[in-house]
């Protein structure tokens, strides 16, 4: 019962403070600062009943004033002065053993007890400054001390007889000191360890709730676009390269099929990760609902009506919200091979089967989305020959750091690497532009989402 008592009360005196500091070396070095200064107490205590016992009452007139000289930390600390407390525990103990050595002999080695104070500003300070001037006020108190003693007489006369006891107390305090020092960041480094192993617990449980959610997500994002086979069964001749950069991605493509007319795009959403993904399942909604609900068979009139729902979509916020997309949105007539196609920001290439020079359709340069200067997206309308080749991407291919010098792949790159393998099969083109993306970025991280779309006519 006595036990736990003391116990409790040792424990709460010990943490006076501990609220007030954020760090784990302040924590350390208030627990110190509390602990010592209860254990230098304790000390004084005992020295003070044992000096009239060995016939030194005058003693007591130097160990009572530091025994409330060494219980003041705590206090400084619990008022949340812990800054104040480092300095004032680490040069009180210095004061004091200068006061013992001046009133004793050097036989007795009392300025040896200034190799445990010389610790305290190791443990207490991460500012090497203020450990190189607290390590060196030990040093020179040390050779002043070696000095004095050498030099005047002691102020206390000890009888000999006490001599070999005291020397053998004032040992076992050393090695009682330096005991408690080990054991104190022995049990410092054990909580603060078993503290770091819950939080580590608690943060790889909620990085894997994170990480389950997003990966949940993932399925729900592939979800709203369309399989790969249901472009591969619509245009047999053709290729889809989607790599995002996170899980879940701010690009993605789009394809459908009504009539004769096959609706194919590349879009690229603002941002990427979870908040690329949010605004790309806006975007894809709207996309689908200008194409299935409307009816809508123009690129240009699509994207203005997506955008229009997009605008809509945001302005229920309270924040305004400038979020959109990018795209490249292609309307393939697969009897008559009309190709109408409409572009925000991103363009459009083609190549013509016998040729090998890369054409470009220039994109409406506004996103869809909110914008200051709203104009019309310009439908484009053209006719390809058979065995034509069209190209939809977003910039994350062509904006991807890497190579020798780790400067950016750029569309000029990507145009000659698609040229000179035009002749390929469209699922063999694509390989080659997914090893040359990988070999590019080489160590480096991807940059962006990337999406390609290739199709054969």
């Amino acid at each position: 019962m006595l036990i736990n008592y003391f116990h409790r009360y040792w424990r709460k005196f010990v943490r006076s403070g501990l609220s007030k500091v954020d760090t784990p070396h302040d924590r350390k070095s208030l627990l110190f600062i509390n602990r010592m200064s209860v254990i230098n107490v304790l000390l004084m205590i005992g020295f003070s009943i044992t000096a009239p016992l060995f016939d030194l009452p005058d003693v007591l007139y130097f160990t009572l004033p530091f025994m409330a000289a060494f219980g003041l930390p705590p206090y400084f600390n619990k008022l949340g002065y812990l800054n104040f407390s480092r300095y004032y525990f680490a040069i009180i103990p210095v004061v004091f053993l200068a006061g013992v050595c001046i009133q004793n002999s050097a036989e007795l080695g009392d300025k040896y007890l200034l190799l445990t104070s010389a610790a305290i500003p190791i443990i207490l300070f991460k500012e090497k400054k203020s450990i190189y001037i607290l390590f060196g006020l030990n040093i020179l108190t040390f050779f002043f001390i070696t000095w004095y003693q050498s030099a005047f007489e002691p102020l206390v006369q000890i009888p000999a007889y006490l001599k070999t006891i005291y020397s053998t107390f004032s040992l076992l305090i050393v090695f009682f000191v330096i005991f408690f020092i080990i054991l104190n960041f022995k049990t410092s480094s054990e909580e603060y360890e078993e503290e770091l192993e819950e939080k580590n617990r608690i943060i790889s449980q909620k990085n894997s709730e994170v990480h389950d959610s997003i990966t949940y997500a993932k399925r729900l994002q592939e979800a709203i676009m369309p399989p790969v086979e249901e472009i591969y069964n619509s245009v047999d001749e053709s290729f889809i390269l989607y790599k995002p950069k996170d899980i879940v991605a701010g690009d993605f493509y789009f394809a459908d099929k009504q009539g004769d007319y096959f609706f194919v795009a590349a879009a690229d959403c603002t941002g990427h990760g979870v908040p690329g993904a949010m605004v790309s399942v806006v975007c894809s909604n709207a996309l689908n609902r200008a194409v299935n609900e409307l009816k809508l068979i123009k690129p240009g009139e699509i994207l203005d009506k997506v955008r229009e729902l997009v605008v809509e979509t945001f302005q229920k916020s309270h924040h305004d919200v400038k979020d959109g997309m990018d795209i490249s949105l292609c309307v393939i007539n697969q009897k008559t091979y009309e190709i109408a196609w409409a572009g925000a920001n991103n363009p459009l290439w083609y190549l013509n089967e016998n040729e090998d020079e890369l054409k470009e359709v220039t994109a409406t340069k506004q996103p869809v989305g909110k914008s200051e200067d709203y104009k019309s997206f310009t439908t484009h309308v053209f006719n390809l020959a058979k065995g034509a080749m069209l190209y939809l991407f977003t910039d994350g291919y062509a904006d991807q750091f890497g190579g020798p010098k780790g400067k950016k792949f750029k569309y000029k790159q990507l145009a000659d690497l698609i040229i000179a393998n035009r002749k390929l099969p469209m699922r063999e083109q694509c390989k080659i532009l997914e090893n040359a993306f990988t070999n590019w970025k080489g160590n480096l991280d991807q940059i962006d989402d990337v999406c390609i779309i290739g199709l054969k006519l």
